[in-house]
């Protein structure tokens, strides 16, 4: 048996994976708990550890997380993670039509499939995309985040006017602290706190958990009735997801795409994929509704992001998410220095990794349809204890980042901004999207204006890759328009 296996398949081995699994699972089912912090934890406990269970424990959390976040996502409308904030819109309609079962069982499969073919893409082409990856720069960088920025158009139902006012708030938010580039402090009110910025977590946990609390106790509705019908079965979503094959590819593609991006994450080629599978649908009207392909799709994409994100990690050295810093960071502890002399110095310990991505992928497809029932029912826990409960949840996981009050009140204060946007019909979705791209365009700009020699724009089209960006850019803009004049046409006709 070659050595790899024995490291990864022995008894202790896999202990370590199912820990990790599970204790990643729980961190990412709780609202304000996330991934990278839940990871972060982990630290302290790989000491003792030797490099190859560091890794296997380490991947196996980041896979647990990433499919768990879908959970509170389907059922509360709470995401708890950033990469599940697509899953929201279209797994909760489904869970309040008592089919929470059912999404949560479309989630595990697509989760596990996307883990897989994240796993065998990081098998296929480790070597050879180090060399890819090499050719991005700050003006890719930038275009990515407008192309995730143009989501906004398909992604967000109603007035695009709105959604563009919600995402320009967003971004806007995003700008509170010091400058990167000129160390300028801005709109900070002289609080030490906001020199910082604001921190991703209590914004999402403003946004999403504490805006539906509001919401909830506000108009006092149950979250679903009639939940765990025979319909509503993970069984039921095994196939329902077999059947959207064809989403579960595309969303593992477009994750493949991101995650072997340094810098960029789960969360971009969640809302990329939506956003493709609403495109590619013949009824996009169905998205928001409960749609299986707009959970499929993007749970496919943030979980292939896993494999791919080990590419730069493992190749490079460059970590492709906050989540495989994590990991490069308890390697270089490990004494071992990821990059492109890991291949020749320590090939098992490349092996493994790539190992356990694909047994994370079983792991999801084990613990996914086994828990689907019981977590299912945390919807029928009653307003009065729910609540509460998630309140006080999200915001000890809020505090526990930084141990900080004011970090509470950053997520009170959005919070109250979330309920304002879904009360006057702005879109918090396109809100966080802005949230969270604005930075990334505006720190790249700024890198392309500073190092163009005054002419920033022959940047964007003397470049194959960026070309290729602006044309899907445009491509994402424009087949909106073209799709309603099909359907206007259709209509007419009819």
């Amino acid at each position: 048996m070659p050595e790899f296996l024995i490291e990864l398949l022995g008894p202790t081995a896999l202990g370590y994976a199912i820990l990790g699994f599970v204790v990643g699972a729980i961190g990412g089912a709780i609202p304000g708990i996330n991934i990278v912090l839940t990871m972060t934890l982990l630290i302290p406990f790989t000491f003792t550890l030797t490099p190859t269970q560091t890794v296997i424990l380490l991947i196996s959390c980041y896979v647990g997380g990433e499919y768990s976040g879908s959970i509170p996502a389907i059922l509360i409308n709470t995401p708890g993670t950033p990469s599940s904030a697509a899953v929201v819109l279209d797994g909760y309609p489904m869970a309040k039509q008592g089919l929470g079962a059912r999404a949560i069982g479309i989630s595990a499969t697509a989760s596990g499939v996307g883990n897989l073919i994240g796993g065998l893409f990081l098998l296929a082409v480790a070597p050879a995309i180090a060399q890819i990856v090499l050719t991005f720069g700050s003006p890719e960088f930038f275009l990515l985040a407008v192309l995730g920025l143009a989501t906004i158009v398909s992604t967000v139902d109603g007035s695009l006017r709105r959604a563009a006012i919600a995402a320009a708030l967003g971004a806007l938010i995003a700008t509170v602290g010091v400058s990167t580039l000129s160390a300028a402090p801005r709109f900070t009110f002289d609080n030490p706190y906001l020199y910082d910025g604001i921190s991703l977590t209590p914004a999402f946990i403003g946004i999403f958990a504490l805006a539906e609390m509001l919401r909830l106790a506000a108009q006092r509705e149950a979250i679903t009735s009639n939940l765990l019908t025979a319909s509503g079965s993970s069984r039921h979503g095994f196939t329902d997801a077999m059947r959207h094959w064809r989403s579960m590819l595309r969303g593992s593609v477009i994750g493949i795409f991101v995650g072997a991006i340094p810098g960029q994450g789960g969360a971009v080629a969640n809302f990329l994929a939506y956003t493709a599978e609403k495109q590619a649908s013949k009824e996009p009207e169905r998205f928001g509704t409960g749609h299986p392909a707009g959970i499929a799709g993007p749970e496919a994409a943030n979980n292939s992001v896993i494999g791919a994100a080990l590419v730069p990690t493992i190749g490079l050295g460059i970590p492709g998410s906050g989540s495989t810093a994590v990991i490069l960071t308890a390697l270089l502890l490990q004494g071992v220095r990821p990059g492109p002399q890991l291949f020749q110095e320590d090939l098992v310990l490349v092996q493994v990794i790539i190992g356990t991505v694909l047994v994370g992928g079983v792991l999801t497809f084990l613990f996914g349809f086994g828990l689907a029932r019981p977590l299912a029912l945390l919807s029928r826990i009653p307003l009065s204890i729910l609540i509460p409960v998630v309140t006080c949840l999200s915001l000890i996981g809020v505090y526990a980042e930084e141990l900080s009050p004011a970090t509470i009140w950053s997520a009170v204060v959005l919070g109250f901004v979330g309920f304002a946007l879904v009360r006057f019909g702005y879109s918090p979705v396109a809100f966080v999207l802005g949230l969270i791209l604005g930075p990334i365009a505006e720190e790249n700009l700024s890198r392309v204006v500073q190092l163009s020699g005054g002419q920033p724009w022959l940047e964007f089209v003397t470049r194959p890759v960026s070309i290729v960006i602006i044309l899907l850019i445009v491509l994402v803009l424009v087949r909106p328009s073209l799709q309603r004049r099909r359907m206007h046409k259709r209509h007419r006709v009819a």
